[in-house]
């Protein structure tokens, strides 16, 4: 799985998570034109590259050239946010994979997905838009990640899974086969998922338990 060469790229998103893409992005070769941030109250530059200006600079940007985004944005519904307005200006979403990390060629990967360095995507997975595969995660095979999606550091889903969009799995949580995780769901760092959970809910411990509902973000 390699991301697009054609034209320059622009990450969106000047924070820590933004600079570990934009790095993918410098490892696999691609130009970086710098950032896109709408908080303009940040410094003009990080990682070596200049913070170009805010969503206005990007739209007035892609009329006077190639450009594609890639979402340097770790929070779900921000990120969601983000690609929208990009997909609504005709803007490319990139989708940006790590060198090291290892992808099935049967895999599908949609636009805007960022796999991190070390992960692994085995075969007939399926990564939706937007989502993060963070780094040395496993996503085995037949699993489906939904949009927007975090799966965080060393998480490791087994085969069939399925994570609902916008959902978010803390460092270390680990899925067992055929087991999914709801829509908008939050799972804390280091538990073991061995029932489905609904959509909206808050889970922690081995094995995971529901400890709150969330409200719903439509």
């Amino acid at each position: 799985m390699k991301i697009s060469n054609e034209g320059r790229a622009i990450v969106y998103g000047a924070s820590g998570h933004g600079k570990v893409v934009a790095d993918i992005l410098q490892a696999c070769g691609t130009e970086i034109e710098g950032f896109v941030d709408d908080d303009l109250l940040k410094s003009r530059e990080m990682f070596g590259l200049k913070i170009l200006g805010d969503a206005k600079y990007l739209i007035e940007r892609v009329g006077r050239g190639r450009v594609a985004v890639a979402l340097g944005i770790g929070d779900n519904f921000d990120r969601r946010l983000v690609a929208e307005r990009c997909i609504a200006a005709n803007v490319r979403l990139l989708t940006a994979v790590h060198p090291s990390a290892t992808v099935a060629a049967s895999a599908k990967i949609a636009p805007g997905v960022v796999i991190m360095a070390h992960a692994v995507v085995n075969v007939d997975a399926v990564i939706q838009l937007g989502a993060i595969i963070n780094t040395g995660a496993i996503v085995e095979h037949d699993c489906k990640v939904g949009k927007f999606a975090h799966l965080s550091p060393k998480v490791a889903i087994g085969g069939h899974a399925q994570i609902g969009d916008l959902s978010w799995l803390g460092i270390g949580v680990a899925v067992i086969p055929n087991v999914q995780v709801g829509t908008g769901s939050i799972v804390g760092a280091g538990a073991t998922v061995v029932t489905d959970l609904e959509d909206w809910v808050v889970a922690i411990g081995t094995p995971a338990r529901v400890l709150r509902k969330l409200e719903l973000r439509l």
